[in-house]
This record gives structure tokens, C-alpha cells and sequence, in this order.
């Protein structure tokens, strides 16, 4: 049995894309190092991630982004067990220069939308928080402009 969750937090801080391109490489090496795949979506300076893979793993990941200082409000979306994986690897969609080289692991799913069939809560929430932009969080929107 395999283990699912969403969350979704905000930026505590503002990511530019060589923040991004770093989250992606530390992450991606990390979560393939203990089992997991998933998606992360950084859009307006808010995330939202389906992590799966085994229990342990998926709650022991969870834990430490709940105690990154890097992320504010983060809220559980949707947890459950499943058991086959919906993503072959772990990857990350962020908005980014279209003339910057692509990095391994980089998602396209902001621009290029889902064509998985695959219509779980999990799955939903991804497509939902790509279709609906809010509001960016305080600490992402950098320096107030003055009038």
C-alpha cells in the first residue's frame, strides 16, 4: 500500500527562478531517494504538491515541509492510500523565462496543461490551483511600489 497527500502553503519568502531551479534539483534528488514521486506547482508564490510513495517516507517529507521556514500556512489538502502511483517520477512546474534551458525534471504542467485521464481529489486540486490564480502572498510580492 502506498501513501498520498496534497498540501498547499505560501512562499514566506520570494523565489526567483534560480531559487526555483534549486528547490527542483535538491527535491528531486531527495524525494527519489526515498521512493517518492509526485508533483510540485510553485505559481504567485504558492505551492501545492501531491507527494506518494511509501507511508513513512510520504509523512516523514511532509513533517519537514511543515517545519521549513521557507513555507507559511501550510494546510493538508488531501491524504489517502492508493495503490498503484499516478506519477512515474517527481517533478516541478514552475512560471519561467521560455528562452532559459529547461532543467531535468521540470514540469510543464502550468503551460501545457494534464492529459492524464486520472480524475482523483489528489489530481483535481493540481489542476484546479493551475487554473486558478490567487492572490500572491505578502512575502512574495517583493518591493510596495509608492505612489
Amino acid at each position: 500500500m502506498l501513501q498520498s497527500l496534497v498540501y498547499m502553503s505560501s512562499a514566506a519568502q520570494p523565489f526567483d527562478d534560480a531559487d526555483l531551479d534549486e528547490v527542483l534539483a535538491y527535491a528531486r534528488a531527495r524525494n527519489n531517494a526515498d521512493g517518492l514521486t509526485g508533483m510540485l506547482v510553485h505559481r504567485s508564490g504558492r505551492f501545492m504538491q501531491l507527494l506518494e510513495g511509501p507511508p513513512d517516507a510520504v509523512i516523514a517529507t511532509y513533517g519537514r515541509i511543515v517545519a521549513d521556514p521557507r513555507h507559511d500556512e501550510v494546510r493538508l489538502l488531501v491524504e489517502e492510500s492508493i495503490h498503484t502511483r499516478r506519477f512515474p517520477d517527481w517533478t516541478m512546474a514552475f512560471d519561467r523565462d521560455e528562452q532559459a534551458s529547461t532543467p531535468e525534471g521540470f514540469n510543464e504542467f502550468l503551460t501545457a496543461g494534464d492529459v492524464s485521464a486520472d480524475a482523483s481529489r489528489a489530481r483535481e486540486l493540481l489542476r484546479w490551483f493551475r487554473n486558478h490564480p490567487m492572490a500572491a502572498p505578502t512575502a512574495s510580492l517583493g518591493k510596495h511600489r509608492r505612489d
